[in-house]
């Protein structure tokens, strides 16, 4: 938790979620539970506030909200590394953890790109392994974020990758043991851009999902650079295992309905859930160069663990049950309409509405940030204030009801979780500490907005 010495020194100081101690953190990686402890794996520039630099840090908790910072997990200090330990994933295997990573080389300007491993028995001390995987004909080195699961019959790999045509696809490989690879076809291609990067894919209630992370590099309005368009997206499917085939059941769909969110990644854990985190930030280059967090020396965090499931043909998305044990300080709202003082930015909302077809309005931290629900469009709409200049920008989404919102606020993000978590809006915001006022109307009767301290 935050202390009130450190929300008055830093009024953007996350509670709850996952923010680096200094630097820059980018997607999760490695997300797993070994010997009872969680582990969540990060990108992190320790030494700046840019991309320039790339190793694994290392978040630990006995309860998924509770968050120590271990510091440096990996660090790239080998040929096959030593311009980026990039993303990847984990696994416990034979009591030892096991970490996949994209290691970089850059020489001459010529970028290689190899899936490396690292291993421990402890969960602290990682001894890389000579075997490294090397970018099989066919592809671009844009080839990168090795997710590892087990199959029935062995253990499978996932690589993000560009094809030599330059378009986005997931590559699989095989392997009986962990560190022998064998490349086995593209899994996936179809509209994935130019580059695909961060899949996933897991087993909910008997469908497979299929996690991507399309980007598109367009040229920048003023010709100096690119501007890097990217989202996280999924495919509900079948994963044929004997053909290593993945059939697409449906269209492919974005993971998230908001402003920041990217690179999700997923795990297991002992209690038979399948939890995810994503990186709570796809900020432009201006947004990134203005972000208040940097003047106290950090930028960017993580969302909340959430539990995925399967239920009438819809990813259901919700805050992993630890997250109501922070709850204090409870009040309840029943008038039509009403304002009041949050105590801190640190507050969940709830509502479960009696009359889903009925208008509602509902503001954070003095119009920081607004919903609005019109039954007569079915339209729900999600609004910020920039910090870039201040101007407004929405997200909306077709919603023929709207029959709950969960809305987790942190000192600086809101997590709005729609209708049972069928629905999700990410995002960052940024507002003083004294700014707390919160406004609704649309309550009808019999319905309460419930407020909680975090």
């Amino acid at each position: 938790m935050v202390s009130v010495e450190d929300a008055m020194e830093n009024p953007y100081k996350m509670s709850y979620h996952i923010e680096p101690p200094q630097g820059l953190l980018n997607d999760p990686n490695g997300l797993v539970q070994f010997n009872g402890t969680y582990y969540f794996f990060h990108q992190w520039n320790r030494f700046g506030l840019d991309h320039s630099y790339k190793e694994w840090g290392l978040f630990t908790s006995p309860d998924l909200v509770r968050w120590q910072s271990q510091g440096s997990a990996i660090l790239p200090d080998r040929e096959e590394d030593e311009h980026g330990v990039h993303s990847g994933s984990a696994v416990v295997q034979n009591g030892k953890l096991y970490l996949f990573y994209t290691g970089s080389n850059k020489r001459d300007g010529v970028r290689t790109s190899r899936q490396c491993a690292a291993v421990s028995e402890n969960g602290r001390s990682f001894l890389k392994l000579p075997e490294c995987v090397k970018t099989p004909p066919g592809f671009t080195q844009h080839h990168r974020d090795p997710k590892v699961f087990r199959g029935r019959d062995c253990w499978w790999m996932l690589v993000g990758a560009q094809k030599e045509d330059l378009t986005g696809a997931v590559a699989l490989y095989s392997s009986q043991d962990l560190t022998h690879w064998t490349y086995e076809r593209v899994l996936y291609d179809h509209d994935l851009d130019q580059v695909c990067e961060c899949p996933d894919l897991f087993s909910l209630e008997g469908t497979e999902i299929l996690v991507c992370c399309p980007q598109t590099r367009k040229p920048a309005p003023d010709g100096r650079g690119e501007i890097v368009d990217s989202y996280a997206s999924y495919i509900p499917g079948a994963f044929d295992e004997d053909l290593g085939i993945f059939q697409p059941g449906g269209p492919r769909q974005r993971f998230d309905c908001g402003f920041d969110f990217y690179s999700p990644q997923t795990f297991l854990d002992q209690n038979g859930r399948r939890i995810m985190t994503g990186w709570m930030s796809r900020m432009d280059d201006e947004q990134e160069a203005a972000c208040p967090t940097k003047a106290y020396g950090y930028i960017h965090c993580l969302t909340l663990p959430r539990v995925l499931t399967w239920e009438h043909d819809t990813l259901y998305q919700r805050p992993v049950q630890e997250a109501y044990s922070l709850r204090r300080n409870g009040r309840i709202y029943g008038r039509t309409a009403d304002s009041f003082q949050a105590e801190n930015g640190h507050f969940e909302l709830l509502l479960k509405r009696t009359n889903p077809d009925a208008p509602l309005s509902l503001s954070l931290r003095d119009h920081t940030v607004d919903i609005a629900y019109w039954p007569e469009t079915h339209i729900l709409r999600v609004t910020r204030q920039n910090w870039v200049g201040g101007g407004i920008q929405s997200r909306e989404i077709p919603l023929p009801e709207l029959t709950q919102l969960d809305i987790f606020s942190d000192a600086s993000s809101a997590e709005i979780f729609v209708n049972d978590g069928a629905a999700v809006f990410s995002m960052r915001y940024f507002t003083g500490s004294e700014n707390l006022r919160i406004n609704y109307a649309g309550l009808v009767q019999g319905e309460r907005l419930e407020y909680y301290t975090l």
